[in-house]
C-alpha cells in the first residue's frame, strides 16, 4: 500500500512537471510563429494552423492538445487578413493596434482592460512592422502578449514574433528602448 501511495506521488510530480515546462511565462525573450488563413475546402479545416497560444507557444495539433482548443489569436477568419481573439463562449479578450514598431524601439503599453463579460472583440487588420497587445482572458486564462507581423503575405500567411508580457500597470508600461546608463 505505501509503495502505491509512493508511486502514485511520483506519477503526479512527473505529469504536473510536464504541464509547467509547457507553458510560456513572461520574459524579454522574442519568439516567432507562423499563422497561415482559415481555410476549409471539402472538408477539411486548417483551423489549428490559423490559429495560435501564446500560453503554450505555437499552433498546430501538439499544441491543441496542451492548450485544448483555447487558442488566443486566430488570423485569415473571413475575406481579409485580419486578426481576431474572440474563440470560446466566455472569451472576454482584446487585441489593440499599436502601430508601427520595432522590438528595438522604445514604445507604450497600454493596460488592455478585458471585457467585464464574455464578448466579442472586432478584428483588427494585418499590417506587416505593426506591433499588436492581446490580453487574452477567459475563465481558464489571463495574460498579455505583445506581436509583430515581420511578414505579411496576402491571402496565405504571417508570420510573427511575440512574447508574453506581465500585465501593464493602469497608466501604461514603456517597452524596450536602449539601455539605461548605470553611471550617474
Amino acid at each position: 500500500m505505501k509503495n502505491r501511495l509512493h508511486y502514485l506521488l511520483l506519477i503526479v510530480i512527473v505529469l504536473s512537471n510536464g504541464v509547467l515546462i509547457a507553458a510560456q511565462t513572461p520574459s524579454e525573450e522574442v519568439k516567432t510563429g507562423r499563422l497561415v488563413k482559415r481555410v476549409s475546402e471539402k472538408g477539411k479545416d486548417n483551423y489549428v494552423y490559423a490559429t495560435y497560444s501564446f500560453k503554450f507557444g505555437g499552433n498546430g495539433p501538439e499544441v491543441q492538445k496542451l492548450c485544448r482548443n483555447n487558442w488566443d489569436l486566430l488570423f485569415g477568419n473571413g475575406p481579409e487578413d485580419a486578426f481576431g481573439v474572440t474563440m470560446v463562449t466566455d472569451d472576454r479578450s482584446r487585441i489593440k493596434d499599436l502601430g508601427e514598431y520595432h522590438w528595438e524601439q522604445t514604445f507604450r503599453v497600454p493596460r488592455l482592460a478585458a471585457y467585464e463579460e464574455p464578448d466579442t472583440e472586432d478584428s483588427v487588420k494585418a499590417i506587416e512592422g505593426h506591433m499588436y497587445l492581446v490580453h487574452s482572458r477567459d475563465t481558464y486564462d489571463n495574460h498579455y502578449a505583445l506581436f509583430r507581423v515581420e511578414k505579411l503575405t496576402p491571402g496565405e500567411s504571417v508570420e510573427i514574433s511575440w512574447k508574453l508580457i506581465p500585465p501593464p500597470p493602469r497608466d501604461g508600461t514603456i517597452m524596450n528602448g536602449a539601455p539605461k546608463d548605470p553611471t550617474p
